[in-house]
């Protein structure tokens, strides 16, 4: 049984159902919410004074790896922040780990997504942001479309077809980019991302990676 620590702003059961889909077997997941109950910079701050002690106390588990999430949170700092936190992790405890926006540039990498496009439940500031993250690691985003939600609450309320209508809408639009990405574990499109790969060229993504992943 391997041990995965996660600190996520939108740490819940039900949001957990979505990583336990994916996950094979032998995972069990030791969490800590990070809360964040508006996307504005000061609370992003006060997340940020919470974070080392989260960190602290999620280490005296004995963790395998551990996961951070929230990328707006991530971002807010600008490109590289997601590498300033892993530093900051790495002063705390040896265990491994990573940033979602990390994998997010890792995944792009190992797919070969150059040019993407990004369907997001977030405002247009917030999307700006990660546009600025992603291009800042070489991965242009030729366009970006938010639903404009203003928190993780009104995330949770989405259908998952609004994942599928936004992306779909945009792949059509865009038809000769390589891939897309679709931020936020709050926003419940596990359960569309094939049917937006397999009608789409089909585009690279989910299905491939979790296909070598298990």
């Amino acid at each position: 049984m391997k041990l995965i620590g996660l600190i996520s702003p939108n740490l819940s059961e039900d949001t957990l159902e979505d990583v336990h889909k994916v996950f094979p077997a032998g995972i069990r997941i030791e969490g800590r919410t990070l809360k964040v109950g508006k996307y504005t910079d000061d609370e992003f701050h006060r997340a940020e004074l919470m974070f080392a002690d989260l960190v602290r106390d999620l280490a005296r588990s004995p963790l395998d790896f551990l996961m951070i999430t929230g990328e707006l949170f991530l971002s807010y700092k600008g490109p590289g922040s997601d590498l300033e936190i892993l530093d900051l992790v790495k002063t705390i405890t040896p265990t491994p780990a990573s940033t979602v926006l990390t994998a997010v540039v890792r995944g792009c990498r190992a797919l070969g997504l150059k040019r993407i496009v990004m369907a997001s439940p977030f405002p247009e500031d917030q999307d700006e942001r990660l546009v600025k993250f992603l291009e800042h690691y070489g991965i242009e985003v030729v366009a970006f479309r938010g639903l404009g939600c203003p928190n993780a609450d009104v995330i949770w309320e989405l259908p998952p077809a609004s994942g599928y209508d936004l992306a779909t809408a945009l792949l059509r639009e865009y038809p000769d980019v390589d891939g897309i990405y679709m931020p936020c574990n709050k926003w419940r499109i596990v359960s569309v991302i094939e049917r937006i790969e397999k009608e789409n060229n089909p585009i690279p993504g989910y299905g491939q990676l979790l296909s070598e992943f298990k």
